[in-house]
């Protein structure tokens, strides 16, 4: 009799390990295999429910699997494995954390990919600030756990906020400065902005205290938030990233103008249409605009895609149109400068005969 006991004991004990390790495995399947699928899924379709329920569920099968698989198995492995119950008891106690964390991660993946749709990218300030009250309500999910009153602790917190505020009184400036360049949407991550003190770049990056911007030189401008919520700012991107480029040329006064706007234009139309830079489907204008001391000045109008476009746009517009005017036989006007040199003069010495050698004097 006692020997069928243990039998049965035995057979239930290699029953729920058996059990247990197939949860394991269904709970790492799930994790490894169909959540990356449907994660993948939502990324390629841009279902933005999707993406933020995909992804705030990372660990959360695995884990879920593991506490009912626990559950399952209690009766009979707590009897054999007396550290079981203490394992049990701690999957109890972590359920509301991980409830909380689960909603911690929704939270923050919505505003990271509410941001992503909004084609602002990913904010520093943002990020950091919801993770410190992600952590902030974990924290206090965990104290009222273990049984901590956080009454006192709000109380204490909240009674030493004015003197954190006087201390902190210039990043915390800064830091609602950041938030107003976020909320505002003036600003965007990747747009090309130049200052009223002529710095200029693209946005990298809005922390807490500063935003980066990073320069066509390749260089790091770190400009404070506060600075950059009061001074004059040019956004290139906003509210159309296309730009308009003015390009001037000069030609002798000798030649056929007629003839030069139709070269022109078929040169730019050329440009625009050839470079990845250009709106192709935007039509060049040639406009003749004023008669210099020895040319007259036409302008092209172009239109780039974006403010640094214009600089290739203008490099090989110089080039194709330098060849083009000379192929047609146009006249490029030199600089002309008229020197008047007047007569050379003797200056009549004060103790003798004037002076033999010429003294040249020029205006």
């Amino acid at each position: 009799m006692i020997e069928e006991f243990d039998a049965n004991q035995s057979t239930d004990l290699v029953t729920a390990l058996a059990l247990l390790a197939s949860m394991l495995l269904i709970g790492l399947l799930l994790e490894i295999a169909l959540l990356r699928v449907l994660r993948k899924r939502a990324q390629d379709t841009h279902w933005f429910l999707g993406k933020v329920l995909f992804t705030s569920l990372s660990g959360q099968p695995l884990y879920w699997i593991i506490v009912g698989g626990t559950f399952f198995t209690a009766p009979i492995l707590s009897n054999r494995f007396p550290i079981f119950d203490v394992i049990r008891t701690t999957l109890i106690f972590t359920i509301p954390l991980a409830l909380t964390i689960l909603v911690v991660r929704i939270g923050l993946s919505w505003v990271v990919f509410y941001f992503e749709n909004q084609q602002i990218g990913s904010v520093s300030l943002i990020n950091n600030t919801m993770r410190f009250l992600g952590l902030l309500v974990i924290s206090a999910t965990l104290l009222a756990l273990l049984g901590v009153p956080i009454g006192p602790l709000l109380t204490v917190v909240a009674g030493s906020s004015l003197g954190l505020t006087l201390a902190l009184r210039e990043p915390l400036a800064n830091l609602f400065a950041g938030m107003v360049i976020i909320a505002s949407s003036k600003v965007h991550l990747g747009d090309y902005v130049r200052l009223a003190s002529g710095e200029e770049g693209y946005i990298t990056d809005i922390r807490w205290s500063d935003t980066s911007i990073m320069s066509t030189m390749n260089h790091v401008v770190v400009v404070p938030n506060s600075q950059l919520t009061s001074s004059l700012v040019i956004n290139f991107n906003r509210p159309d990233p296309e730009v308009i480029i003015l390009f001037d040329f000069f030609v002798g006064y000798d030649n056929d103008l007629q003839a030069i706007e139709a070269a022109a234009t078929e040169v730019a139309t050329e440009v625009v249409t050839e470079l990845d830079g250009g709106v192709s489907d935007y039509t060049p204008l040639i406009r003749f605009n004023a008669f210099q001391d020895s040319s007259i000045r036409f302008t092209v109008v172009l239109r780039g895609k974006t403010y640094v476009d214009q600089y290739l746009l203008k490099h090989e517009l110089s080039k194709r149109m330098h060849a083009r005017l000379l192929a047609e036989g146009v006249t490029l006007p030199y600089p002309v400068r008229v020197v008047h040199v007047p007569r050379p003069i003797n200056v009549e010495n004060d103790y003798g005969p004037p002076d033999s050698t010429p003294i040249e004097r020029y205006d």
